[in-house]
């Protein structure tokens, strides 16, 4: 998912941490003032936001070893994802929007996701990818369990160029590479595991079981699984032949359409990192990216396609290359 606007807290979570200051009021009534500069609480915003991230903070080593064994099978996933995706065309429908599996749009977009499937290190698991096209004008795109993925037409309008798109396919992708929808899932079965052993009458110590809720509670949101799949989106878009600066363009235009105000604690509750945060990650990764190929085959400038006729006549370059 490229874009979402949601939010997210525990009303209980909010009244507790608003305690911490009064906790701590004692050395605020230091007799020197450089004291109390020197001691003085760090701000509720900064208490909430680090609460929030050790209570849902990204699986640790042997928690990701865990998370790693549960095993999803194609079918399962499959089954998975067509419970989302008819809820999330239902939402659609309750929206009036139209969305199809055909058309102009529909074969240059399946065209492209073609493309970038071999590219994907599980490419095996998905050999075929559903592709839907909303008739929305909102900039957007999702993926979903099982290779389903959903493009938005106003983001085939804003992309203006083929390796923009190709980007975001890519970020998609990478969602189902990673299994990213599935933490969730996974999550939900290895408590599942815990809570059948306590009905058996294993042993289960009651005192860990607030650290338990917290290690299988899924987080609200993951930016950092945004972060990596704008990485490979825009590896693999470079190792097509396309020019990343183009995704980190599209971001940027984001950004200066809609800047984001940076709210306090939003790194936890944000569902995606900043866009001009996004933009210079992708550059960022570009260096590193044409250094290698410096490296590999000596080519100083590498020549990267952009294609903007191509997204405008909805031919991809394996059809035909524009001059630029």
């Amino acid at each position: 998912m490229i874009r979402s606007r949601r939010s997210w807290w525990s009303a209980t979570t909010i009244s507790l941490l608003l305690l911490a200051p009064t906790a701590r009021s004692t050395v605020a009534q230091a007799p020197r003032r450089q004291l109390k500069e020197d001691r003085k609480p760090p701000p509720i915003e900064q208490q909430l936001e680090r609460f929030a991230e050790q209570l849902f903070a990204p699986p640790k080593a042997e928690e990701a070893k865990l998370l790693e064994a549960v095993e999803i099978s194609p079918a399962e996933e499959r089954a998975y994802g067509r419970q989302m995706v008819a809820a999330y065309e239902d939402d659609l429908r309750t929206q009036g929007l139209e969305f199809t599996h055909k058309g102009r749009d529909h074969e240059y977009v399946r065209r492209l996701v073609e493309s970038i499937r071999p590219l994907m290190r599980h490419a095996d698991r998905y050999p075929e990818i559903v592709v839907t096209v909303v008739d929305s004008p909102r900039v957007d795109a999702r993926s979903f369990p099982g290779g389903y993925l959903y493009f938005f037409k106003g983001l085939l309008r804003f992309a203006e160029s083929e390796a923009a798109l190709v980007g975001i396919i890519g970020h998609e992708l990478s969602h189902l590479d990673h299994g990213h929808q599935l933490v969730s899932l996974k999550k939900s079965r290895l408590l599942g595991q815990e809570i059948d052993q306590f009905r058996r009458g294993e042993v289960f110590d009651p005192a860990n079981a607030a650290q338990w809720i917290g290690r299988f509670t899924p987080r609200p949101f993951r930016p950092e699984d945004e972060a990596m799949a704008d990485a490979d989106g825009a590896r693999w878009a470079f190792e097509a032949g396309y020019d990343p600066r183009a995704m980190a363009d599209l971001f940027d235009r984001m950004h200066k359409a809609n800047p984001a105000l940076r709210i306090p604690f939003s790194s936890f509750f944000r569902s995606h990192p900043y866009d001009e945060d996004r933009r210079d990650a992708i550059l960022g990764g570009l260096e590193r990216l044409e250094q290698r190929e410096r490296q590999r085959d000596g080519d100083d400038n590498p020549k990267l396609y952009w294609g903007k006729k191509n997204l405008a006549q909805r031919v991809t370059k394996s059809q035909k290359k524009f001059p630029e």
